[in-house]
């Protein structure tokens, strides 16, 4: 399993999907880690209250995304409503 988001759910001091990429890894034995990585760092996530947590806040914001229909028709009225003076 792999999810990566931007968004900004506090997470120990610091935001996990602010600026960064996140993976969620099924290990052998059934475990699942979560690995975090951004432009300073990266972080293999392996205490599993923490991984559950982290799957809640990416699950929620998952669940509140658009679909991709969805999104283009956002994206298309955000582009006719624009304000766009030509001469500029």
């Amino acid at each position: 399993m792999c999810g990566g988001c931007g968004g900004g759910t506090a997470f120990d001091g610091w935001r996990p999907w602010s600026s960064g990429l996140m993976w969620y890894l099924l290990l052998p034995e059934g475990r699942t880690v979560a690995y975090t990585e951004n432009g300073y760092r990266g972080e293999l996530i392996e205490e599993s209250s923490s991984v559950v947590r982290l799957q809640n806040t990416y699950d929620a914001v998952r669940d509140l995304a658009l679909t991709p229909a969805e999104s283009r028709k956002f994206i298309l009225r955000m582009l006719e409503e624009a304000p766009c003076d030509p001469a500029t």
